[in-house]
């Protein structure tokens, strides 16, 4: 028969906040708590096989900087780290505008575009140097088998059947997470009708640092700093017209972008290769249960544009392990639906604000008509001439939200 491996924390998803949830458990495991992570592709920093560490960019905020100093990881990405020192928010044709400068909040910089294929390698880079962590990948979930205090996971593991069981069981396997169907944990699904188009571009003109975020009719347009004086591109459209501009030549799409984008940062002098995805609301029913927590895209898929999705999953990621901790650290069960709950009502308001930002922002930039134009425009006016909004805003950008507080039951 084959044997039963028992751990006290099994991941169960090795992308970006998986592996991230991985090093924050450190001093768990330090202290003698098992802890395995599941994932279907191989980790190897040479050749990355995990769809989240692809071709895109991912805005980092301050906050979620400064998470990544505190497991190590920072070192090996802030080389090919851009800094974000001003942000501007506008919407097109029309007035109205919010800016804002790191300096005015004492900072050397509001956030960081990263590659996520860099990511994706100083991840990997920590994990290969991580003490007392069980790696299963590439491995497959074949059944969760629910037991009364332990969850049973069925693997497919390089051809091998492989039976493991978890006191706690963390889902971090993405929007379309096959755990939470298995565990007949709920996922609403808000389909935006609408794709993003993903491209980098290089402008005539140096980008200074600058990131853009413009509302047009049609969707918002972000334009985020990288290296080499190029622009990371998001472009959400409807699906018709999304899937148009990722079918012009170069040349056709260039036009298109610039009428978009005006000519204050330049003339685009070339665009990169484009792909979409669609977007939409994913939200789990349940975040936890007595031994499970669903976390990251699983827990929550935003539409990206406030670029917060990864930044709130990790602020997740790290109130998570800290009252994982302070629970060992108390002799309680790790899978105990108090301790667990606990949690989530740590992150209940971080969540509602960040998810609810993320939501209006796209919706109510799409109403059509002059009455909404003068709304919005009259908003962002005030937000940028009224000091504690701006920086109530500039914080929320900065991913500096939330709290860390010790153990309470």
């Amino acid at each position: 028969m084959t044997s039963i491996q028992q751990y006290d924390v099994v991941i169960v998803g090795g992308g970006m906040v998986g592996a991230s949830l991985s090093l924050l458990l450190s001093p768990l495991m330090q202290q003698g708590v098992s802890v395995a992570l599941v994932d279907q592709h191989p980790f190897s920093s040479q050749t990355l096989h995990q769809p989240s560490f692809d071709d895109r960019t991912t805005a980092l905020s301050l906050g979620t900087k400064r998470i990544l100093e505190d497991i190590h990881v920072w070192p090996l990405l802030d080389r090919s780290a851009t800094p974000i020192e001003h942000i501007q928010v506008s919407q097109q044709h029309k007035f109205g505008r919010v800016r804002l400068h790191a300096k005015e909040s004492q900072v050397d910089a509001m956030g960081y575009v990263v590659e996520n294929a860099v990511i994706g390698q100083g991840l990997i880079s920590g994990l290969q140097r991580l003490e007392g962590l069980t790696q299963f990948a590439p491995a497959h979930v074949e059944q969760y088998e629910v037991m009364e205090h332990r969850t049973r996971l069925h693997l497919e593991c390089d051809g091998e059947k492989r039976i493991i069981q978890a006191g706690l069981l963390i889902l971090a396997d993405g929007a379309n997470s096959q755990g939470c169907r298995q565990l007949g944990v709920m996922q609403t699904k808000l389909d935006y009708q609408q794709k993003a188009v993903v491209c980098n571009v290089s402008f005539d003109r140096p980008h200074d640092q600058w990131a853009y975020e413009r509302f047009t009719s049609q969707g918002p347009l972000a334009l985020l700093p990288m290296s080499q004086n190029r622009f990371a591109v998001v472009w959400c459209n409807d699906t018709d017209r999304a899937d148009h501009l990722v079918s012009l030549s170069d040349a056709d799409f260039q036009t298109e972008l610039q009428s978009v984008v005006g000519y204050d940062k330049g003339r685009i002098v070339k665009v990169g290769e484009r792909f979409s995805y669609p977007l939409a609301l994913v939200k789990a029913q349940e975040q936890v249960r007595r031994n499970l927590v669903v976390l990251g895209n699983a827990a929550h898929a935003l539409h990206p544009v406030a670029g917060q999705g990864f930044n709130l999953a990790l602020r997740d990621a790290l109130c998570l392990a800290e009252v994982l901790i302070e629970a060992h650290r108390n002799g309680d069960e790790l899978g105990d639906v108090s301790i667990l709950s606990y949690y989530q009502r740590r992150q209940t308001q971080d969540q509602a604000v960040t998810i609810g930002m993320s939501h209006a922002l796209p919706v109510s930039f799409m109403q059509e008509g002059l009455h909404w134009s003068i709304l919005r425009g009259l908003a962002m006016t005030a937000m940028d001439l009224v000091p504690t909004a701006k920086q109530l805003f500039a914080n929320q950008a900065m991913g500096l939200v939330g709290k860390s507080s010790a153990w309470r039951p």
